[in-house]
């Protein structure tokens, strides 16, 4: 009884080992041939099932006619000689495991097949924040019946890198400090791939030189005013001649020319504060001074 139940084990184990699949992956609306690996050739009978449902079938006690079951029928042929199993226009509700049977007996050979839809053209969506010296970068597309999928990304002309469906790039990224560099994606499957459009630069050269430019007017504009400045002073300086205090006359012209009413009015009160002054002081008090002009002596009385 033991010998008969370890021969069983060995059998089973022996059947796992010797038995063989084959994992297949086919596109959406493609077409496969399953072949068995028998060489017994026109079998009195033929069956092929996916699990345990039949797809085709055929046994000369029958005839020659082949039956064709559920959604196979129409789109599956069966070559009763080689006992080859061709399917069209493969859908998602064919993946499964295929075995074959001669003779009423199971073949080793099996095929796992899974059926992927292509994938789709991806678009890059870019996100950065406020000052845009960083940004994140989505390789985006529908992926419903095309996984699993595998995300690529190129910079520039550089090689091809499988990094995830995220991006992250920085305007100080020593690899990417050019900002003429633009970005592509990939999206890859085990039966199709196909690339986004690029996007970039990102980070916009006339940006910097804007700003610069900017820098540049105003330093232009300061230099201009200095200029225009130091050519009146030299062209009212030749004009009224050299003054007794240059820069403080020079100064009274500038604010009189942009001030103008308001420099006559102060100095108007100035004149009628003194003439005030000089009404005020008696006669007595005016003495003449060294020229010969009579001058207001009550601040500075001559002592006896």
């Amino acid at each position: 009884m033991h010998i008969q139940i370890i021969t069983l084990i060995l059998l089973c184990l022996a059947k796992d080992v010797f038995s063989t699949n084959e994992n297949v992956l086919c596109k959406l609306g493609d077409s496969i041939v399953l072949k068995s690996d028998s060489d017994t050739n026109s079998p009195s009978s033929i069956l092929w099932r996916l699990g345990q449902n039949k797809v085709a079938d055929f046994d000369k006690d029958f005839g020659t006619t082949v039956s064709y079951y559920g959604e196979f029928n129409s789109r599956t042929t069966l070559d009763t000689t080689t006992g080859e199993l061709k399917i069209t226009g493969l859908r998602k509700t064919d993946e499964g495991v295929y075995s074959v049977e001669f003779n009423s007996k199971r073949l080793e050979k099996t095929y796992t097949l899974s059926v992927l839809k292509p994938v789709p053209k991806p678009a890059i969506i870019v996100s950065c924040n406020d000052n845009k010296i960083s940004c994140t970068l989505t390789c985006d597309g529908d992926t419903a019946g095309a996984e699993p999928v595998t995300y690529w990304w190129k910079v520039g002309e550089g090689n091809w890198e499988n990094i995830g469906k995220l991006l992250t790039v920085t305007k100080s990224d020593s690899k990417l400090n050019q900002n003429g560099y633009k970005y592509t994606c990939k999206l890859k499957n085990g039966v199709s791939e196909k690339d986004s459009d690029p996007v970039g630069p990102l980070f916009d050269s006339k940006q910097s030189t804007n700003v610069g430019s900017v820098i540049g007017w105003i330093l232009f504009t300061l230099l201009l005013i200095a200029v225009i400045i130091s050519v009146g002073f030299c062209v009212w300086r030749n004009k009224t001649g050299p003054p007794n205090n240059t820069l403080k006359d020079f100064r009274r012209s500038v604010l009189f020319y942009f001030g103008g009413n308001k420099e006559q009015e102060n100095q108007g009160r100035v004149e009628s504060d003194t003439k005030g002054k000089d009404e005020d002081v008696p006669k007595d008090k005016l003495l003449p001074n060294e020229d010969g002009d009579v001058t207001n002596n009550v601040e500075n009385p001559v002592l006896g």
